[in-house]
């Protein structure tokens, strides 16, 4: 009898082991892990983060490996505060589709805080994450060039209920239900609504409710509770119930445990979305080549030619109010980037987000879609050209914007991002210290000091 793709995932969830991982997924998942973290700590700085804390809760909740842990969080709780502020400055990690370090890396922190788990069970619980939440993502097609239904958290609920599951120590059946209960739960597809509606909002992705739901579904599992092992086959299948036109079922489990999708996970160098990645480098590098200041208002003109999305509400949005708005327009981050602001939260503090010299300069910006002629190698290629008052002109191209995997951030690049967003909140000395915890999680027998440096 051919196994439910459940029950396939569920297999993978319970016996993939961190000695059979290749050396670069192993390496992979530790600057997903640092990465994720420093958006984390990025997201703690904003107002948002306030908001949130009355979800704390101190409780006391059994770990599977032992005794009762005081004074944590409930873990599905503490896992939707987590995943909300990662993507909180929309500065998380990018894949084909969506940010999969939010829901798999917050909901992997929240439960081994409870299960004391070592360092290896957590990178384990990471990698699993990733593969199951991604190839859940790739698997949902779409056939209409713009869709009326959209939305990433409904699948990457998958990553947090993986990473979960593993950590929990489930078996493969109990761990293919697990997958089975987030699939009847997943958050509704938004997106068309949070993001790209008339005034996008603090709801965005819904990560925090897919990584509360995917823990939650996670321990329901545990507790014996069952889901329909068949979710995904067929007409009714998950796939339809996320809006997708068709399933490409192979994507799901082909090469599952030998392919690693967490090798096409990248970077962002700025925050905002991805979609605009290419139109900021190229217009903060034209900006460099012409060797102006661009509160001098030397520059007659600047024409940004990018994809045809990127020309559109609420990307085309220019002087946006509020950061919620401002992490979607391309005018806004082109602004931020050129007048050498560091990415994070400074983007979206009041004074930049109301300067009228920046301002001004956002309103100089025309954007203009591709032609159809156009055949860019990269699918968020953009072009950046600048006249002067003089008559001087620049011109520079991006194919594929740093940060993505084809064209990785370097190493000591993303370290620099972690300092620049940790130390506000830990100190120099204190990002330094997580950053080799992170590296030697390996070695480490327990999460303790790395969770010590978080809750500083």
């Amino acid at each position: 009898m051919t196994a439910f793709i459940t029950q396939t995932l569920g297999s993978y969830i319970a016996e993939e082991a961190l000695a059979r991982v290749p050396s670069d997924v192993f390496d992979k998942s530790k600057l997903c892990l640092l990465d994720s973290l420093g958006c984390l700590f990025g997201g703690r700085q904003l107002p948002t983060a306030g908001m949130l804390k009355n979800l704390r809760v101190n409780s006391q909740v059994a770990p599977s490996s032992g005794g009762p842990v005081s004074g944590c969080a409930e873990p599905a709780a503490a896992a939707f505060v987590k995943a909300t502020l990662i993507n909180a400055l929309d500065f998380d990690d990018i894949y084909e589709k969506g940010h999969p370090g939010a829901t798999v890396i917050a909901a992997a922190l929240s439960v081994a805080e409870h299960t004391k788990s070592s360092g290896t069970e957590f990178l384990e619980a990471v990698i699993i994450g990733y593969e199951v939440s991604c190839r859940v993502g790739i698997s949902l097609a779409h056939v209409q060039p713009r869709k009326a239904i959209h939305g990433h958290g409904t699948w990457q609920i998958f990553g947090a209920a993986a990473a979960a599951a593993r950590l929990m120590r489930l078996d493969a059946g109990r761990a293919a239900h697990a997958i089975a209960i987030a699939a009847a739960n997943a958050p509704v597809a938004s997106v068309m609504k949070t993001v790209y509606g008339d005034a996008p909002s603090m709801a965005k992705n819904n990560f925090g409710m897919a990584a509360q739901m995917g823990v939650l579904a996670a321990r329901l599992a545990a507790a014996g509770y069952e889901g329909p092992l068949d979710v995904f086959e067929g007409e009714t299948g998950f796939w339809r119930m996320a809006g997708a036109d068709e399933c490409r079922f192979d994507k799901l489990t082909k090469g599952l445990g030998a392919a690693y999708e967490i090798l096409r996970v990248g970077f962002k160098p700025f925050s905002c979305c991805r979609l605009i990645l290419s139109s900021v480098q190229a217009s903060r590098d034209v900006i460099r080549m012409a060797g102006i200041d661009p509160a001098d208002g030397l520059h007659a003109k600047m024409i940004v030619t990018a994809p045809p999305i990127v020309c559109e509400p609420p990307f085309s949005k220019v002087r946006p109010r509020d950061m919620w708005a401002a992490q979607f327009s391309a005018p806004h981050a082109i602004a931020m980037a050129v007048f050498g602001v560091e990415p994070g939260p400074d983007w979206f503090v009041d004074d930049w987000l109301h300067d009228e010299i920046a301002g001004r300069f956002q309103d100089s910006i025309e954007l203009r879609p591709h032609t159809s002629h156009a055949s860019p190698r990269g699918a968020h290629a953009a072009s950046a050209w600048l006249r002067l008052r003089d008559g001087q002109s620049f011109e520079r191209h991006v194919d594929v914007a740093e940060g993505e995997a084809s064209n990785p951030m370097p190493k000591s690049a993303l370290e620099g991002k972690f300092l620049r967003l940790a130390s506000p909140v830990v100190g120099d000395s204190g990002a330094c210290e997580a950053i080799d915890n992170v590296y030697a999680l390996d070695k480490a027998g327990s999460l303790r000091t790395l969770l010590r440096v978080l809750v500083s």
